[in-house]
């Protein structure tokens, strides 16, 4: 398939939405990405006539909860499109949709260059089995170990927490997709990440982006209680933006599986790049975990090593010592 807007397009509304003539269809976008969002309406209507396209303000940041008369009609809808520049993927309103049986694609930042990006067009239905492996390889595991090259050296508690497969596409009702984002995640319990993160790849919000040069973040007891580096500052800013240490959690533990993503420094494209993992803090309520705030941002590791319950699953990059790990589970 050529790579264009429109078929683009058409791979989010026919593969990773799935969406069929019978079902309705809601596109939500904001000022800033409402010509995006009418060229999916258009391809979105070849497939099915009952597709509505709802503008609303532009967020200040990912994680904030869209007006109450969208998250009302987001709860009758078959497919839903979340195509605002900020990210409601961790919000109640998505959440409660979700509940409710609709599939939701978060696209947030979309541009017409990633339409068209290599990501976009790889086949997310084979990822799909590495993904749910993966989650169901954090479900049955305690610990989580991180480390890298440049001196991450991370632990994280998952007992009790149930992996996510997110293979790009949605696969089932109340299932959530972020093409060309194809990962597995897991929540892990807030209060008890410790050690040190350096991170070396991106942080997709505005104001860093792909980082040009390393930043050391300090995790205690769940929490980043220090950050050096660079760009120290600009972090610290954005991560005290709403004024409560809540958005410091570390809420997410994920790695990326799309074989075609690159870190370009937006979001849905470097947290799926295959070899790198990344590490959300803030909400974590609609994934699994316990920590609710309107805010979430994802920090980019490249070729990171993990050990679950210090078992080798991922070495400098690589993904394949998990299937090691997966032929000894099955022993």
């Amino acid at each position: 398939m050529e790579r264009t807007p429109e078929n683009g397009c058409r791979m989010l509304v026919e593969v990773c939405a799935d969406l069929k003539s019978h079902e309705t269809a809601l596109i939500i976008s904001d000022p800033t990405t409402q010509d995006l969002g009418a060229m999916l309406m258009t391809i979105a209507s070849t497939v099915s006539k009952q597709v509505k396209h709802e503008i609303i303000p532009v967020a200040e940041m990912h994680g904030k909860e869209p007006p109450q008369e969208i998250a009302e009609k987001m709860k009758q809808a078959d497919v839903i499109f979340g195509l605002t520049k900020m990210s409601m993927a961790h919000t109640q309103a998505r959440y409660l949709a979700n509940e409710k049986g609709a599939r939701y694609l978060s696209l947030p930042d979309y541009t017409l260059e990633l339409l068209t990006r290599p990501a976009l067009f790889v086949d997310f239905r084979e990822l799909t089995l590495l993904s749910e492996k993966i989650a169901r390889a954090f479900t049955e595991s305690k610990h989580i170990k991180l480390t890298s090259a440049l001196g991450t050296c991370l632990t994280l508690d998952i007992s009790g927490r149930t992996g996510n497969a997110a293979p790009g596409w949605c696969n089932g009702k109340g299932t959530l997709a972020s093409p060309p984002d194809a990962e597995a995640n897991v929540p892990p319990v807030e209060d008890k990440t410790e050690g040190v993160l350096i991170v070396d790849g991106s942080i997709p919000c505005k104001e860093l982006g792909i980082l040009k040069s390393p930043l050391t973040l300090h995790v205690q007891q769940g929490k980043i209680i220090k950050v050096e580096g660079e760009q120290a500052d600009v972090l610290n800013r954005v991560l005290d933006r709403l004024g409560t240490d809540a958005t410091r959690v570390a809420a997410e533990f994920g790695i990326g599986l799309n074989p075609k993503a690159e870190l370009i420094g937006s979001m849905l494209e470097d947290e799926g790049c295959l070899g790198t993992v990344h590490i959300g803090f803030g909400s974590n309520i609609t994934i699994g975990g316990k920590n609710k705030v309107a805010f979430h941002l994802d920090h980019i590791i490249r070729d990171a090593t993990i050990y679950l319950d210090g078992k080798l699953i991922m070495e400098n990059g690589s993904i394949e010592p998990f299937k090691q790990f997966e032929q000894e589970l099955m022993v």
